[in-house]
């Protein structure tokens, strides 16, 4: 297991054409880090340059006490695992788990015995002697793992490994994943463009977006404490909500008015920070789903009312989503299942004012936290 440490690293396909910028991150070792972002936003790339697969451009990687910018693939001693499994179809599970070892002519008692030990670990003992062919999505996806895993590497590398598997597979194995990185303790760097698979899996997560990192925090630190708009709105199921416009004077406090002309009152600390320093500023206001209800619910608490037209309401059973639409937008609403809208009819939602996020409406920055990228 290794310690991985990239410093300032860029990715440049042609001429200041920068697919990954100023890349700064020390993963520790034994870490889960997932890198996640939309399409085209370098974690892919930066997961090949750690691999060796890419030539990095400027900046630093290390692995362990090695300087790796230029060590070939086979020189790095990490495992990489692909979304679409990179099983020699001609060999049986067994010799496809044994290949790794065999090149390195490692004797072949030795052999069978990683071979069949791993194959417990992942409950598919009783597939060694089949084909790839002969497997489904989620027992090629453990052959693929098992494979990384028998060579003992520094580190796992994973490229949107359960991309290729149904819903209910991948929650599964995502619950696998998790089992076998608390067994194994092996440093991951996990790529994914899945949000779920991110809070479920990572130890931290790196957030990125056209080349940069936006943030790098745990989970839950992410959830809560998102440094700007991008990473708000990204993650979280169903999105964070928005709204536009700024905060006026109102009595003895402050009160946020939306462009469509909705009033919510501000708590007395959102009032300090807000109130004057940002007067006639463009602010945004975020609301998570899980915030918004359809009546108060704690008395003492500051609600800010939200009227609009219910356009859907989708059951879940055990809550359901509500979505409103009015002058300033689209919302959803993460409610009890006995919520009582109807599609087609007005209806109010009420906004935790103590949960709520504000955002600069040009930087997009939170103005009550800031991340510093400290790696």
């Amino acid at each position: 297991m290794a310690e991985i440490v990239l410093k300032d690293v860029c990715k440049v396909f042609e001429k200041d054409q920068y697919a990954v910028s100023d890349f700064s991150l020390r993963i520790r070792d034994g870490e889960f880090v997932v890198f996640v972002g939309p399409s085209g936003c370098g974690k892919s790339t930066t997961l090949r340059m750690i691999a060796g697969l890419e030539d990095i451009s400027k900046g630093e990687l290390w692995i362990g006490d090695e300087l790796c910018n230029y060590a070939e693939p086979g020189e790095r001693d990490l495992s990489m695992v692909f979304q679409n499994y990179a099983l020699y179809p001609q060999m049986s599970v067994y010799d496809n788990m044994a290949f790794s070892l065999s090149v390195r002519k490692v004797p072949k008692k030795e052999i069978r015995r990683r071979v069949e030990e791993t194959a417990e670990m992942l409950g598919i003992s009783n597939l060694l002697n089949r084909r790839p062919a002969a497997l489904s999505g989620g027992q090629k996806q453990r052959v693929a793992i098992g494979s990384a895993i028998m060579r003992k590497p520094k580190a796992f590398l994973m490229d949107e490994p359960l991309s290729n598997l149904d819903a209910k597979l991948r929650t599964h194995m995502r619950v696998e994943l998790a089992d076998l990185h608390h067994k194994l303790g092996i440093t991951t760097i996990y790529v994914t463009h899945d949000q779920t698979e991110a809070m479920t899996l990572a130890d931290r997560i790196v957030v990125m977006k056209a080349g940069y990192i936006q943030q790098v925090a745990t989970p839950i630190d992410l959830y809560n404490h998102p440094t700007n708009m991008f990473v708000a709105g990204f993650i979280g199921s169903p999105a964070m909500n928005f709204l536009r416009g700024k905060v006026k004077r109102a009595g003895k406090g402050a009160a946020f008015l939306t462009e469509g002309g909705q009033i919510f009152p501000l708590t007395e600390d959102q009032a300090h920070v807000l109130w004057p320093q940002h007067d006639n500023r463009a602010l945004v206001l975020g609301i998570r789903p899980e915030d918004l209800y359809t009546a108060p619910v704690h008395a003492g608490k500051v609600y800010g009312e939200m009227k609009g037209n219910v356009t859907a309401c989708e059951a879940l059973g055990s809550e359901a989503i509500v979505h409103i639409e009015n002058e300033d937008g689209e919302f959803a609403a993460r409610v009890a299942p006995d919520h009582g809208a109807q599609p087609g009819k007005e209806a109010a939602l009420y906004l935790d004012m103590a949960n709520a996020h504000f955002f600069d409406g040009e930087t997009e920055q939170n103005l009550f936290y800031q991340w510093r990228n400290e790696a």
